[in-house]
């Protein structure tokens, strides 16, 4: 069974409805590829805070130039 985990970072986590679409979008595109039978594909979104990506290099930037 195939597993696919989505690490998100932005400036607002994702709707249910973008969840779904993306759900929705992923399961298709593995059954055309790999040929996942419906209902196989085990989808994990995982929201990420700003400070726990690399997103926090840029504010340490942005806090030397000041």
């Amino acid at each position: 069974m195939p597993m696919l985990e989505v690490f998100y970072s932005g400036d607002h986590p994702p709707t249910r409805e973008q969840k779904r679409a993306f759900a929705t979008a992923a399961s298709t595109i593995f059954q055309r590829v790999i040929g996942t039978p419906p209902g196989r594909l085990q989808l994990m979104i995982r929201v990420l805070e700003r400070e726990d990506t690399l997103a926090i290099l840029d504010d340490g930037e942005k806090e030397e130039k000041e």
